[in-house]
């Protein structure tokens, strides 16, 4: 028979619980006034049947039971224990100082082994080591499984957080395809009309009007060679920031190349009363696979803005490299002026669309922005990369630098 002692029930519910199992009255009568003086919960019974009664109905912290029982014995009850509540420890009780029994219990998970008749206070520390070891695991249990409801948790709701993300993402792309679509669309648009005006004014310039009427004409012209630049250079962002053209890796002379580049801005620096120089090192190999196309949009609008933005003193173009391997060598192109420069809080801004130095400089320089913003989008393609150094009105030096493999 099972019997229960202890405080009241809430009390008890907080108590270490001890089931302790023998079919000696007078061990089990001796064994409950101790731990009940320790302050635990102990239930007795005589029987391990009983025992599997009570342990289906109550939570055990620890386990004391005699090997020799009427009905299963302590070994076996040990290890159908162990085997359904391996967090439990048992105790093993015995008046038999036979090493096999020692073992047999110590292989079946017993948690110590005590010999009868055996000492209270060994007993009560061995218990207390016991209770001391379900305490820990089942704090671990808790732990466990605390970590793994915050983990699942946790999981959910970077799930949803992912999702959101997406969705998000989706909605920008959708944006900025919009966006670049109508660009495209409206680009095109107004480059019609303007071939329209431009083929007009070509026929009034070629009218022979004079004075007044001429100069008037030519400054018509100009405008709208600005307001196709302008549009030119939309339908190059548009183009840039959606698929993006199809890079070739085509054969150039870069002297050559170079040459004919910047034969044009000779000619503008000239006009402007500012000194234009071309360096290229001695070990820029002659030529290179790259695409030529990009490469001279990239350096054209490089260069322009250096003109633009240069008012008096000096623009330079420099060119080097350093050999890689034997068929791949780094390139580095600079374009260089003596310019307005460029405040430190926007040396990275100024790669940005539709970015200006500030309000001023659009209304005396004009341009949409978009220039750096393109001459980035180019370097990225062409595997390379692309930063500025300035000092504000000491002027700006623009770097690209790309690996590019030699043409033998």
């Amino acid at each position: 028979m099972a019997e229960i002692r202890g405080a009241t029930a809430q009390d008890t519910e907080k108590m270490a619980h001890v089931l302790v199992i023998d079919d000696e009255d007078e061990v089990l009568r001796m064994i409950r006034i101790f731990l009940e003086q320790l302050g635990y919960r102990v239930s007795t019974v005589d029987n391990a049947e009983a025992a599997y009664h009570l342990l289906k109905e109550h939570e055990i912290d620890a386990i004391v039971t005699d090997v020799m029982m009427p009905g299963e014995d302590g070994i076996t009850f040990l290890a159908k224990v162990h085997q359904q509540l391996p967090d439990v420890p048992i105790i093993i009780m015995t008046g038999f100082a036979q090493l096999q029994t020692a073992v047999d219990a110590i292989k079946n998970g017993a948690f110590d082994f005590i010999y009868k008749p055996f000492d209270m206070h060994y007993l009560l520390r061995v218990v207390g080591r016991a209770l001391e070891f379900s305490g820990l695991r089942r704090m671990e249990k808790r732990y466990r499984a605390e970590l793994e409801e915050t983990v699942a948790l946790r999981t959910d709701e970077l799930k949803n957080a992912l999702s959101q993300l997406d969705a998000a993402r989706g909605s920008l792309l959708k944006a900025a395809n919009d966006k670049s679509e109508f660009m495209t669309t409206i680009t095109h648009e107004m480059r019609t009309p303007m071939n329209g005006v431009i083929g007009s004014l070509d026929l009034l310039e070629e009218a022979g009007l004079t004075g007044a009427s001429r100069e008037y004409v030519l400054l018509a012209r100009q405008a709208a060679d600005n307001m196709v630049g302008l549009v030119n250079q939309l339908l190059s962002f548009s183009d840039h920031t959606g698929n993006g053209p199809a890079v070739c890796h085509e054969a150039i002379d870069l002297q050559n190349f170079l040459e004919t580049l910047v034969q044009d801005y000779h000619t503008r620096c000239a006009g402007k009363g500012i000194t234009f120089d071309v360096r290229i090192a001695p070990e820029v190999p002659p030529k290179v696979r790259c695409d030529g196309e990009q490469l001279a949009q990239l350096l054209d609008i490089l260069l322009g803005n250096a003109l633009k933005f240069t008012d008096h003193g000096w623009v330079c173009l420099e060119v080097s490299s350093e050999p890689i391997d034997d068929q791949c060598a780094n390139l580095r192109i600079s374009v260089k002026d003596s310019g307005i420069g460029i405040p430190v809080d926007m040396l990275e801004r100024i790669f940005e669309p539709f970015t200006q130095v500030d309000g001023s400089i659009t209304r005396r320089f004009g341009g949409a922005g978009l220039g750096l913003s393109i001459a980035r989008q180019i370097a990225l393609l062409l595997d390379g990369r692309i930063w500025v150094e300035s000092v504000l009105g000491e002027g700006s030096s623009f770097h690209f630098c790309t690996n590019v493999d030699l043409a033998l």
